[in-house]
């Protein structure tokens, strides 16, 4: 049975007490501060990243991570009586370029494996070239969008929330980049 814990308003400022004195430490080069922060919020962090990431080794990779920015950045820490909005905002920060160099990295064992299932290698990289040529004809913001979209799988929400932008914008410079590429395949067939 699952039983799911909620904090009253005291045991919340508490806790919130309790990190912002550990990042003070931290500040003050306390390494041993560090301990105390990770076991009073690491499953917070590593949920947190489990709910962006959907892999457990890309969430703990991440929640290590953030705890050295954590660290690193903890003299530049000021306190406005939230410091998990200031913590998640680093694990933000971290889970986004996580996501930006996936889209860019594509192993050659998975592109080679990926190219024989489907097509002899002449022909796929023919149909990269074509690729690569459609996606210049758009502007940076319009390949940005169809880029996450397309070669990392990232619903038109989570888009939004990397970029740090409306779903609006990001559904409509999707929407304009499809139909522009439409128009520009149509042209190359007549």
């Amino acid at each position: 049975m699952f039983i799911l814990y909620t904090l009253s308003a005291e045991e919340l400022s508490n806790r919130d007490s309790a990190i912002e004195q550990y990042i003070s430490a931290m500040a003050n080069a306390d390494a041993s501060a560090m301990g105390g922060l990770y076991q009073l919020i690491k499953t917070d962090v590593y949920a947190y990243a489990l709910s962006k990431l959907g892999k457990r080794e890309d969430a703990e990779d991440i929640t290590h991570d953030t705890f050295v920015q954590i660290y690193k950045n903890a003299p530049l820490y000021r306190s406005q009586g939230k410091p998990m909005a200031w913590i998640i905002t680093i694990e933000t920060n971290l889970i986004r370029r996580h996501y930006q160099s996936a889209s860019r990295t594509v192993t050659l064992d998975e592109s080679v494996s990926a190219e024989s299932a489907q097509e002899d290698f002449t022909e796929s990289v023919i149909d990269s070239e074509f690729i690569k040529a459609l996606l210049r004809r758009l502007n940076e913001d319009e390949r940005e969008v169809i880029t996450l979209h397309v070669n990392s799988g990232l619903k038109h929400r989570e888009i939004a929330k990397i970029l740090k932008l409306p779903l609006s914008t990001v559904l409509s410079r999707y929407n304009r980049a499809i139909k522009k590429l439409q128009i520009i395949v149509k042209e190359g067939t007549k």
